[in-house]
Formats: structure tokens, C-alpha cells, sequence
């Protein structure tokens, strides 16, 4: 069975292309939905259906939609931004769905991509793409070990690759999530997976979010039940476990509005993290502080993460930087309080 889900967040990439400015642009989208969605899209066409449309989906799954757009411009721009540097020499889609970034974007014509997905979820989506160099992988992420199917396809575990884990983890158990994540830290220095995951309050009613038992008990009733989150002040010694460096780690308030320019209610409780496998036997010692840290984890070649990121700004906490200062240390473009503090020394 292919999962309604991935084929709701495939229709708000759909309506999204409709716009006149879209901040994604997905073609293929359409292609993948259900006979209904499908009718609902193409009427769509017409302005004042479609903000009926977005109107009436936003109600049912508040913050869904515009955080599926929103999130999926930022890996876009993470996948730009590898690729074109180089940094990135093959790309994994783990647990795939109807995600058509091979076809969609032309930064990846010439990166070797892997798409890894149930059965199922593969045949419906070749149906409706061009033929191409991607390289399919049938994985039941409970069951097989997904990376050894990916090396015996062709994948290269000694070459940096990307891995885009978006819209998985939380149908997982911890166990299996930290196993892909391990998977990981056994990869070439450099590897770096970007995954979703919802805030553990959304499941044990630990933290309340709006929209967030109705949604629940959407994905419930379709038969998809969420099963495993992560408190945001754990993910990176959760990451940690598997031999992964967490780079980044942002809230839907915080990418929606960083690429729609504005929050909106709903879908809080939904990350975006990445993590990166470094070369952990490089360890430098801190000309500021005297601290040891892994050299890979620092903006700047002389000093830890925590000092390069007080002394010049480099962000070693990027996810608590709102409206251009950090919220755990108040930083914001000046130096003036941190050499007052050295100066009381």
C-alpha cells in the first residue's frame, strides 16, 4: 500500500508550484497523487479554488502544509550548497516517497543518487518519472539492513555522501532510528544526513502544541501512527551516540520562517536536523580557552566551537539564532560584552 501521507505532502508540493512565486517548484508532484487530490490540484488552477483549497487543508492539518514547503526548500538549498562545493559526491534518499529531487533539480545530473523506499512506494512512483541514472532500493526499514543493500547497488561508503532522511523516523523505533544513524557515523568524514523528527511532547503529552492531537490522530486513522520523537535538548548527544557531530537543528517556526517569511500556527513540534560523520581522530586544543575538540565541529581553525562562535560569531548553536542573536548567549554582531569579560579576569 503507498503510503497517503507522503502523498498529501506530494499535493502541497503540487499547489505550491501553482503559485505565482512558488518557493519550491516540483512538476512531478501531480503525477503521484490520488485520482481525487489529483482533481483537487488541477482545479486548483484557478486562484480563488486554490486559497479555498490551502484554506480548508491548513484547517484540517494545521501547519502541515507550510511546513513540508518550507522544509523541503532547506534541504533543496543544503543539496545545492554540497553539490556545488563538491563536498557531496553521491546522495542518499532514505525512505524516499514521492520525493523527485533527482528529476527536479539539476545540481544533481551529474551525482550518482540512491533511493531507498518500501516496494510498493517505488512502483507506483517509476510509473510516473522519466527513466534515469537514479538507483532504486527496496528496503523495509524494520526488517533489512538498508545500508548493506544500498553498498551491494552500488552506493560507496568511503565518499561523502548526503542523506536525505525527511519524513521517517517518526514511524520508527528508537532502536531502528539509531541504527541508521550509526550506519552513518561508520561512513567517509564528511557524510552528512539532514532527518526530520517531531518533538517526544507531541506523543507523551509532555508539551503542548497547537494542531498537534489533531494531526496525530490523522495519521492515526490513516493507518500511519506516529511511534518515536526526540526532545529537542537531547538530539545531540543522541546523534553523538552514532559517531554523528549535530550541525543544525530547527523548529518548522524557525525554517518557515527563514523561507516563507513568516510562521504560521500549527506543526511546531516538527525538526529539521543535520548531522555530520567528522574525522573524529583530529582533536586541537582551543588557543582561547585550552579546551580539546574535534577540529571538524569548528568554524575557525584555532578555536573551539563555543569560543569561535562568543569571540567572531560563528554559529555553534544555529538553531537558537532569532532575528540575527542567539538565544543562549545573546550574541549579536558585537563583541564589546565578551572583552568586557575579559577584562575582569
Amino acid at each position: 500500500m503507498v503510503s497517503r501521507t507522503a502523498a498529501y505532502v506530494a499535493m502541497y508540493r503540487a499547489l505550491e508550484t501553482l503559485e505565482p512565486k512558488p518557493v519550491i517548484r516540483d512538476p512531478y508532484a501531480i503525477r503521484f497523487l490520488p485520482r481525487e487530490l489529483a482533481m483537487a490540484v488541477r482545479a486548483s488552477r484557478v486562484a480563488p479554488v486554490r486559497k479555498l483549497l490551502l484554506r480548508y487543508a491548513d484547517h484540517r492539518a494545521p501547519g502541515a502544509r507550510t511546513s513540508a514547503i518550507a522544509r523541503t526548500a532547506a534541504i533543496d538549498e543544503l543539496v545545492y550548497q554540497l553539490v556545488f562545493s563538491g563536498l557531496c559526491r553521491q546522495v542518499v534518499l532514505l525512505g524516499a516517497g514521492f520525493d523527485a529531487r533527482a528529476h527536479r533539480l539539476p545540481e544533481l545530473a551529474g551525482v550518482p543518487v540512491f533511493e531507498v523506499d518500501r516496494r510498493e512506494t517505488q512502483a507506483s512512483k517509476r510509473a510516473h518519472v522519466p527513466a534515469s541514472k537514479v538507483t532504486y532500493v527496496e528496503v523495509d526499514f524494520l526488517r533489512d539492513d538498508a545500508f548493506a543493500k544500498l553498498e551491494a547497488a552500488g552506493w560507496k561508503r568511503d565518499q561523502a555522501s548526503l542523506i536525505i532522511w525527511e519524513g521517517v523516523t517518526n514511524y520508527l523505533t528508537e532502536a531502528a532510528v539509531l541504527r541508521v544513524l550509526s550506519e552513518v557515523g561508520r561512513c567517509a568524514a564528511g557524510t552528512r544526513i539532514v532527518f526530520t523528527y517531531i518533538h517526544r511532547g507531541v506523543l507523551d503529552g509532555s508539551h503542548a502544541f497547537v494542531g498537534g492531537e489533531q494531526i496525530r490522530a490523522n495519521v492515526a486513522k490513516l493507518g500511519e501512527p506516529w511511534t518515536f520523537g526526540l526532545e529537542p535538548s537531547a538530539v545531540g548527544d543522541f546523534v553523538a551516540r552514532a559517531g554523528l557531530v549535530l550541525r543544525r537543528d530547527h523548529g518548522a517556526d524557525e525554517y518557515r520562517r527563514e523561507w516563507l517569511g513568516k510562521t504560521s500556527p500549527g506543526y511546531a513540534f516538527y525538526r529539521l536536523a543535520v548531522a555530520e560523520r567528522t574525522d573524529h581522530d583530529a582533536i586541537h586544543q582551543c588557543d582561547e580557552c585550552e579546551s580539546s575538540y574535534v577540529a571538524a565541529t569548528s568554524r575557525m581553525s584555532a578555536l573551539c566551537p563555543e569560543c569561535s562562535h562568543i569571540l567572531y560569531g560563528y554559529p555553534n548553536c544555529e538553531h537558537a539564532f532569532v532575528d540575527g542573536r542567539c538565544t543562549k548567549c545573546g550574541w549579536n554582531g558585537a563583541r564589546s560584552a565578551y572583552i568586557r569579560r575579559l577584562l575582569e579576569r
